[in-house]
């Protein structure tokens, strides 16, 4: 019987652990300043902080820091921000960053089409 119930524990304890890790962010935007202050104009810095600090920021995930890491923004030279900046407004432009499922719990969040069309002119003055 004390086994039963040690496993029984045990396994509850794991499926609500592997819940946890699975859901997708519920957060309505990161409130939270990022490492290192990213040099952003204002208006690209709104955009960013409402809807990829989430993953990219000082909390956020570690594959997503993995591609852009906002926290480490102000160490990567002019090249590599120009180039993570194209990849950030292609992936916005595509639709597939935010992720589908960030975007379902974060509705008011997602950026307008106006705030793609500037970050995607953004990227490219920094790519000039």
């Amino acid at each position: 019987m004390k086994k039963t119930l040690a496993f029984l524990g045990i396994s509850l304890s794991m499926v609500f652990f592997l819940a946890l890790a699975l859901r997708p962010a519920t957060a309505s935007g990161s409130s939270k300043p990022v490492e290192g202050n990213p040099e952003f104009p204002d208006s690209v810095m709104k955009v960013v902080q409402k809807a990829c600090f989430d993953c990219h920021g000082i909390d956020g995930e570690g594959m997503a820091k993995a591609h852009v890491n906002m926290g480490k923004w102000n160490t990567y030279d002019t090249k590599k921000q120009a180039s993570k900046a194209s990849d950030m407004a292609k992936k916005l432009e595509k639709g597939s960053m935010p992720p589908e499922k960030w975007r379902k719990n974060n509705a008011n969040n997602v950026p307008t089409a106006a705030e793609v069309a500037l970050i995607k002119n953004w990227a490219a003055a920094l790519n000039k």
